[in-house]
């Protein structure tokens, strides 16, 4: 496993000047109820959007059928901007777990604020660690993979830990069966996570580290 288990996958604010990430924000902005798309995969990338509340989760799916979560985003993340990139098609879809807000921000916009502030690097950076996040989903035991999609997950919503989200999911992200979460789960044990049908809720942030061999302490 990486060592960073308790660095996040840092958002788009979190690389900006706190004015950039603003004048990003004040464009028109919609409300996503929870299971709701904010993005669907093979359509034009015409817009990205600017999360300011809520979380979402990106699916992708396969020619033969089968749906695969990447990864969990939260507030500061910049939504569908690789489709950006060369005038090409969304590649999954974005759908809100929970009630979510975000500003709609037009590709010609966004391209010039990213000339404008110097940005291609940055996003370039944020590129990279989401392709480290995605690789990283399948290594190590399946407890330790769980253990580190939880942390990511918290980190990702700023701290929360309670998330609509089921076992099922949580086996397409880290690559393994149902069952196999299920005994991960009995692994950690209620002291680090408890899990209903359709919640997650963490109980021991610390816990989850110290399965990873972090520090016990935040």
């Amino acid at each position: 496993m990486s060592e960073d288990y308790g660095c996040p996958v840092r958002a788009l604010r979190d690389l900006v000047p706190a004015e950039a990430w603003e004048e990003l924000t004040r464009y028109p902005s919609w409300t996503y109820e929870a299971d709701q798309r904010l993005l669907e995969q093979g359509t034009e990338g015409t817009h990205v959007l600017a999360l300011t509340e809520g979380m979402v989760k990106v699916v992708r799916g396969d020619r033969d059928g089968r749906q695969r979560l990447l990864a969990f985003r939260g507030p500061g993340e910049i939504l569908g901007e690789m489709a950006l990139q060369d005038g090409g098609r969304r590649l999954a879809d974005v759908w809100a777990m929970s009630r979510c807000r975000a500003a709609k921000v037009p590709a010609e916009d966004f391209h010039r604020f990213v000339l404008r502030h110097g940005l291609a690097y940055p996003l370039a950076a944020l590129a990279s660690r989401r392709l480290r996040e995605q690789t990283e989903a399948g290594d190590g035991s399946v407890h330790e993979r769980l253990a580190m999609a939880l942390l990511r997950l918290v980190e990702a919503s700023g701290g929360t830990r309670s998330f609509s989200l089921t076992r099922p999911l949580l086996a397409q992200h880290i690559g393994v069966g149902r069952n196999s979460v299920t005994k991960a789960l009995a692994r950690l044990g209620p002291g680090r996570v408890i899990a209903t049908k359709n919640r997650i809720e963490v109980t021991s942030v610390e816990g989850l580290r110290s399965v990873l061999g972090g520090p016990v302490s935040a």
